[in-house]
């Protein structure tokens, strides 16, 4: 995970970590033959094993090693984990699906993380959509478990992860310091994450010889998370659109969560409507009458549908797919009450 290649490199020993937190490892394909055994006499009490991903090229995979290392590692006495790479072939319901489809020897209270970063030949970062995704699906399919999401410091910082946060999935971020093998102290999250639960803080550890990154985690990381009714996104503020007729970009960004609830919008919560927003709206809107393509170009028919909608909300003007004040109040009422209240 992050440059899981092998490198010349001084291997330096870990200096102790802060008390009351367990060490462990995470290990990818290039470590096949780590010594689990060494690493439960080194002091470490968990293992985080590669799992699979979702390369362009290749499609889904499966680690060639990961049920040799579950093996391993459950033999030494360690608790275990599965990591997933996020990538380009598909969307995250299937990859959840190929994930728990996949999975080696899966016990209630082992760890199961997503790896969200650009590797391999995967282009971009998934989204807090994508990401919630991922982990409601592996709910859907497995029950109560104990997610982690996994991120550098810096990618955290660069997004915003409201819908994640809801799922109740924990941060395991990877923020290395000087990354000579010591403890950097606590990582940056940058307000982005309300904490962190487990931190990848150098990947020049060493077990029996072998290069390894090196983890802390807190004692509650290993948590069973039950969402139930899962808290709530923090509240946007209530679009004025419904007042004053004019959609600005609170009105968006609400639109946007509503569609990324319920029509397949995977796009940011920024405001700023673009092709995948409108395409999402076209798709919600095939209830009020809308027939046309879903291509993300909305025009009169896809307005028409709005209005449609809006005559339930108090829209009493003419269906004839032309927006104006009246007809953006009545969807801003839908979109106030209906959807957040």
């Amino acid at each position: 995970m992050l440059a899981h290649a092998l490198v010349a490199a001084v291997i330096a020993v870990a200096a102790p970590v802060p008390p009351g937190m367990v060490t462990g490892v995470d290990v990818a394909t290039w470590q096949a033959g780590i010594d689990f055994t060494q690493a439960r006499a080194d002091g470490h009490g968990f293992a985080i094993v590669k799992a699979g991903g979702s390369q362009l090229t290749e499609g889904p995979y499966t680690s060639p090693h990961y049920a040799t290392q579950v093996a391993g590692a459950r033999a030494a006495g360690l608790r275990v984990g599965h990591y997933w790479v996020t990538g380009d072939f598909s969307t995250p319901v299937r990859a959840a699906d190929f994930f728990a489809d996949h999975l080696h020897d899966y016990r209630r209270g082992d760890v199961l993380a997503l790896d969200n970063e650009v590797l391999d030949d995967s282009t971009r970062l998934w989204n807090d959509s994508e990401v919630a995704a991922f982990f409601t699906r592996v709910h859907d399919r497995v029950g109560d478990h104990v997610p982690w999401l996994y991120m550098g410091a810096a990618d955290l910082r660069s997004g915003s992860w409201p819908r994640t946060i809801a799922t109740g999935t924990k941060l395991w971020v990877a923020s290395w310091g000087a990354n000579d093998g010591s403890y950097p102290g606590d990582p940056d999250l940058g307000g982005a994450y309300p904490s962190w639960s487990a931190h990848q803080y150098t990947s020049n550890g060493v077990v029996g010889g072998m290069r390894v990154d090196l983890n802390v985690a807190r004692q509650d990381a290993f948590d069973v998370v039950t969402p139930g009714d899962p808290p709530e996104t923090p509240p946007l503020p209530k679009t004025t659109t419904e007042q004053d007729g004019v959609p600005g970009a609170v009105f968006w960004q609400r639109t946007q969560n509503w569609l990324s609830m319920d029509w397949g919008y995977t796009g940011p919560i920024d405001g700023v409507p673009g092709v995948n927003t409108y395409s999402a709206l076209q798709r919600a809107m095939r209830g009020y009458g809308y027939t046309g393509p879903v291509d993300g170009v909305p025009g009169v028919n896809t307005w028409a549908a709005v209005q449609r909608l809006g005559a339930q909300w108090g829209y009493t003007g003419p269906v004839d797919g032309v927006m104006g004040p009246n007809s953006w109040r009545a969807f801003a009422r839908f979109v106030n009450q209906d959807v957040y209240d």
